[in-house]
C-alpha cells in the first residue's frame, strides 16, 4: 500500500475527483495521503476534491521542491534536507 498519492486531477478516462472518492471508500487506503495537482486554479473545484478526500493541492507548473516538502509534512518526515 502507498504512503502517498499524487494524483493529476486532469486524467483522460476519469476525474481526480472520482479518483479520490474511490481511495477513501477503500477503508484499507484510510491512511494513505492524496496531493492533486493541476493547472486548475477554480477555488470551488479545489474545495470539491477536498471534500473529496484529497489532503492538499498544488498548482502547476509543479515546484518538485515544494512537492517533495509537502509529501514530507504529510507523511510527518523531515524536512530538513530538502533546505
Amino acid at each position: 500500500r502507498p504512503d502517498a498519492v499524487v494524483l493529476d486531477v486532469m486524467l483522460p478516462d476519469i476525474n481526480g475527483k472520482e479518483v479520490c472518492q474511490r481511495v477513501r471508500s477503500d477503508e484499507t487506503l484510510d491512511s494513505v495521503k492524496i496531493i492533486c495537482i493541476s493547472g486548475m486554479v477554480e477555488e470551488e473545484k479545489i474545495a470539491d476534491l477536498r471534500a473529496a478526500g484529497a489532503d492538499d493541492f498544488i498548482q502547476k507548473p509543479l515546484d518538485v521542491d515544494l512537492l517533495l516538502k509537502r509529501v514530507c509534512q504529510h507523511l510527518d518526515l523531515e524536512t530538513d534536507a530538502l533546505d
